[in-house]
């Protein structure tokens, strides 16, 4: 995987810009109001949560925090230029997680946790139903592109630097019936197959375990990325802030319901009885 998702580019842009603010000794109002911004778009813009600034906007801080070497400014530019391109996503009207989709577009692993079949991991079928369920009133034409994205989404987990995908999954997301019996054998079987492939782990907790860590917290993803200037970032789609600071703790939380899960070999038992049954 590469770090060129304009999104991962914008978050990169947003770090460098913030210390270099710090390094000129400014706080982040003072500096807005030298530039004539408002506040809040110089937050938004150092924590990589807007749309990326213009080059002149760029050129303006970088002025004010009395950065003269060529080479940086250069660097700088041409980061700025690249954060303001365009992933494949954003040709999509109304995709709701554009911002997630680019930051898993340049990861190397993700780690989640689930109670449905990770989007990387749906069949169509099955993401048709899940959208359709979990967002009413949708039309035709939405749901198909919403289900489009995802499906083009998957192409992360194979080629020749794939995405590693390390699931864990509460035993509801395979016993939930979505779509009928013959939505569920199909997507039951395609995790079969996807299981196989090298840079995907799958696990299940099940019912048997009774209450365990992920109970309350609900779903989550830890995305990790190639290069050390770009840190690890939480997405939990259910919280007010979808993108939490505090990493750590949901690594703690993973690998505390990676030990409550059975083993893969026991979880690929547990489908395989699972597609039987249906």
């Amino acid at each position: 995987m590469t770090t060129s998702s304009p999104v991962v580019r914008r978050r990169r842009l947003g770090q460098e810009l913030t210390q270099l603010r710090i390094g000129a000794g400014l706080k982040a109002n003072e500096a807005a109001e030298r530039v004539e911004w408002s506040a809040s778009k110089l937050s938004r813009l150092e924590a990589g949560r807007t749309v990326a600034p213009s080059l002149a906007d760029v050129m303006r801080l970088l002025d004010l925090y009395r950065v003269a070497d060529p080479n940086q400014r250069e660097k700088l530019a041409i980061l700025t230029r690249e954060a303001r391109k365009k992933g494949w996503w954003q040709l999509y009207s109304d995709i709701p997680y554009s911002t997630y989709i680019g930051l898993e577009a340049a990861a190397e692993s993700i780690l989640t946790y689930e109670h449905v079949v990770p989007g990387l991991l749906q069949t169509r079928r099955y993401a048709e139903e899940i959208n359709r369920a979990t967002a009413p009133g949708l039309s035709d034409e939405v749901l198909e592109q919403r289900v489009d994205v995802r499906i083009q989404r998957q192409q992360v987990i194979s080629g020749m630097s794939p995405l590693e995908v390390r699931a864990v999954l509460d035993e509801s997301a395979i016993r939930r019936t979505v779509g009928g019996k013959d939505v569920m054998r199909e997507q039951l079987a395609h995790l079969l197959e996807v299981a196989d492939l090298p840079n995907v782990l799958l696990q299940v907790i099940p019912f048997s375990t009774g209450a365990h860590p992920g109970t309350l917290a609900g779903p989550f993803i830890i995305l990790k990325f190639p290069d050390q200037e770009d840190p690890d970032v939480v997405y939990v789609e259910a919280n007010s802030d979808q993108y939490p600071s505090d990493v750590q703790r949901y690594e703690v939380l993973f690998d505390n319901l990676r030990a409550s899960a059975v083993s893969v070999p026991q979880t690929l038992a547990l489908i395989r009885n699972m597609v039987k049954e249906l």
